[in-house]
């Protein structure tokens, strides 16, 4: 269960490295965010899929940057509260993968 103002262990840059690599090998780290670039088919399908990963963060209480264009979203993990990424973060991006995996198998 994920409370609210629960102060967060911040992970060490090779300790993020590592879980992306063997967990989330489509997330990178940019040295201050976890990112997830997505590219979809059209512009109704990025939005779709933005509403459907801020209802994740919302039922997590963690909520990601997000940019988007035509046919492509960059999704942007870090524990403002912290200024680094957390098990929060890990936590979020795996949801949105299960989602992300989900959603392609149906075809989008």
């Amino acid at each position: 269960m994920i409370f609210r103002g629960v102060v967060e262990m911040k992970l060490s840059e090779n300790e993020i490295q590592k879980i992306l690599k063997e967990s989330l090998p489509n997330w990178n780290y940019d040295g201050k965010y976890m990112v997830r670039d997505i590219n979809t088919k059209n512009f109704k399908e990025t939005m779709i899929i933005i509403n459907l990963i801020a209802g994740i963060s919302e039922a997590h209480f963690h909520h990601p940057d997000v940019e988007f264009g035509y046919k492509k979203i960059k999704v942007k993990l870090i524990t403002h509260s912290e200024n680094a990424i957390t098990q929060k973060d890990l936590d979020l991006a795996k949801d949105i993968e299960k989602f992300l995996s989900m959603f392609q198998e149906k075809g989008g």
